[in-house]
């Protein structure tokens, strides 16, 4: 026998469907090294190896289609792999492949479709899904789909359709009442929302994504207390819930309650430490040769600034971000999404992922951005003498294009909520054609934006500034905060 049964393979995906990982990969191992030349059997290690995480998936689906070229499975594995990375560009690739070979894969066309919606590939995106629902796909789910891409296109109403449709064809998927909430969440209607996502609870009291999406809207309707509750809630059911344990952190600050949130925060997307004494590795006031002015006048303004040392890493960052296009997110302000007060592209970066490779530029930056708070820090021996470190949180990289703003004037610290924010940062990453200055309103001050300048300055009404209007080519920019470190 040149091939492992049927039986074979049906035992393992027992194993595995069970949840019985460890035992489900030693048996594809085992498989692999009784037929080294099948297909089949390092399709299924792959299949294992990506269901429990562990490495060797990606190694073991290629070995697969290097075995059998012709045979679409494998493709249609490797681009839910790389779904699963949200590395979605290469995963449509796969996933072409895959329908390419068999165009009545379901389940790839299906995928296919997801990948290209984070793609923002939206026109394809329904193309596909309609030819899994020709394939024979399940109408109830691909329903939901098709109307989750009219809602990413702004058409509430026509989505909402969809998602009638979808609960009428099934009343009882979870994901239809889901994405039903959410579109109604986004016409501002937030009481009808609650008792969509209350109703996808009772169905499936044990999502954490109901769970998340019921805090959201509880505290849409400015019941935090309640929305902790739900939060904590998805928590319980899923530990790991980055999201869940974001949200909770920002609603307990909300409620005064930092030192719990901020853990909560840091147990989720994560927290690094920021010396304010100058590394004792660096050369000796090495931050202090880059400074730069940034006043207006004779007395201080606090602001910080300084070139940084590598601006290559503007240029690193700068791709960095658009190579995450999946993750970009319409830039917020403390009103929400409004284009009136702040129009730009956001990427959001968890502190928990800089070991990641593809973050090394960010890791690298932060390093830089080390060295100029200690040289704040000297200038203003007080704020050393205070602290000897600040935390940061999750933080941006943002894309400001032609007609770009964040034209509001506003502070870093407005609230209750951010009541332990001591600094803000930014560095500029390119040169700006025209527009797109930093004006620092109580000083008179405008600053240009120029590759590698850094600025830090007090988290505080007395630094009211606005980010005023691209009016031509490009701004890029990364920024953050840094606050007074939690209890722990």
């Amino acid at each position: 026998m040149s091939s492992p049964s049927d039986r074979d393979l049906h035992d393992i995906r027992t194993l595995l469907n069970a949840g019985h990982l460890a035992e489900a990969e030693r048996a594809a191992v085992a498989l692999t090294r009784a037929f080294p030349q099948a297909a089949p059997a390092f399709n299924i290690l792959g299949a294992v190896q990506a269901t429990a995480g562990t490495s060797g998936a990606e190694t073991n689906f290629r070995k697969a289609i290097a075995l059998a070229p012709a045979w679409d499975e494998p493709h249609s594995n490797l681009g839910l792999l790389h779904c699963q990375r949200r590395d979605f560009a290469t995963a449509a690739q796969h996933l072409r492949a895959a329908l390419k070979l068999k165009p009545g894969n379901v389940g790839a066309a299906i995928h296919l479709g997801n990948a290209l919606r984070e793609l923002r590939a939206y026109d394809e995106a329904v193309s596909v899904y309609h030819q899994a629902l020709a394939g024979g796909a399940d109408e109830a789910l691909v329903t939901t789909y098709l109307g989750a891409v009219l809602l990413d296109k702004g058409l509430e109403d026509e989505a909402i359709s969809y998602f009638e449709r979808a609960i009428t064809l099934r009343p009882t998927q979870t994901l239809a009442y889901l994405a039903l909430a959410r579109a109604q969440r986004r016409r501002g209607l937030f009481a009808e929302a609650l008792s969509i996502v209350e109703k996808a609870s009772e169905i499936e009291p044990t999502s954490s994504e109901a769970a998340i999406l019921l805090g959201h809207t509880l505290g849409d309707l400015g019941r935090t207390a309640d929305a902790i509750q739900s939060y904590r809630r998805a928590l319980k059911f899923t530990p790991s819930d980055r999201e869940a344990a974001h949200n909770l952190g920002l609603a307990l600050n909300k409620l005064g309650q930092h030192g719990e949130g901020l853990e909560a925060i840091r147990r989720g997307p994560g927290a690094i430490q920021m010396k304010l004494a100058p590394d004792s590795n660096a050369p000796l006031g090495s931050a202090a040769e880059r400074r730069i002015s940034v006043s207006s006048g004779p007395l201080p303004s606090f602001i910080g600034g300084w070139r940084i040392e590598h601006p290559e890493l503007c240029d690193q960052l700068i791709s960095f971000f658009e190579n995450r296009a999946a993750d970009h997110s319409n830039g917020r302000s403390l009103l929400g999404v409004d284009t009136a007060v702040k129009r730009s592209t956001d990427l959001g970066i968890s502190p928990a992922d800089l070991d990641r490779q593809e973050l090394a530029p960010v890791k690298a930056y932060l390093t830089e951005l080390e060295a100029c708070l200690g040289d704040y820090a000297q200038q203003w021996p007080f704020l050393g003498a205070m602290l000897n470190h600040v935390d940061i949180g999750p933080f941006n990289i943002q894309r400001y294009s032609a007609g770009g703003h964040f034209q509001k004037i506003h502070t870093e610290r407005t609230a209750f909520s951010y009541m332990h924010r001591v600094l803000a940062w930014m560095t500029y990453l390119n040169d700006v054609e025209d527009g797109g200055e930093t004006t620092f309103h109580h000083f008179g001050l405008s600053v240009r934006p120029e590759r590698g300048k850094t600025l830090i300055w007090p988290a505080e009404w007395t630094h009211a500034h606005s980010g005023g209007v691209v009016t031509a080519g490009m701004k890029y920019i990364i920024t953050g905060w840094m606050h007074f470190p939690h209890r722990s």
